[in-house]
């Protein structure tokens, strides 16, 4: 399904008119005009403005089309992967561990992956921090 499509299902399930869905999200009415035909792509902004207004739509599905099912089996494909492997968006363990001992953990992780897969190794690697900051670790 078209994220075009997306907006025009919220819209039509919220039982607004154009108008009124524009007002509740704050936007301009011909934008509502123009993304639902086909006009223009909503940006960023856009949706985000959805989905203040519509807290229970799930974010995903909005920007994916992806139905809560599919996530879940994609989160239980990659489970063993997204250990081994840092994340650039992995905040949960950056609010939960300082920023040495993530460090320290991303080596690891890094050796365990690189001794994992023995026919790719892992050269170098680079940790962004939500401060701006970031690392670069390179095996020698």
């Amino acid at each position: 399904m078209e994220l075009t499509n997306r907006i025009l299902e919220i819209l039509e399930k919220s039982g607004l008119t154009s108008s009124e869905f524009a007002d509740k999200i704050e936007v301009q009415r011909s934008a509502i005009s123009h993304i639902t035909s086909g006009r223009n792509k909503p940006s960023l902004d856009f949706l985000l403005k959805i989905k203040d207004a519509f807290p229970e739509i799930d974010t995903d599905w909005l920007l994916f089309g992806r139905e809560k099912e599919e996530i879940l089996e994609d989160q239980l494909e990659t489970e063993i992967s997204t250990d081994l492997h840092p994340t650039l968006f992995d905040f949960e363990s950056s609010d939960k561990i300082s920023r040495e001992n993530q460090s320290k953990n991303s080596e690891e992780k890094l050796e365990v992956a690189s001794t994992l897969k023995e026919s790719k190794k892992i050269i170098r690697a680079l940790l962004f921090y939500d401060d701006g900051s970031f690392e670069d670790f390179v095996k020698k």
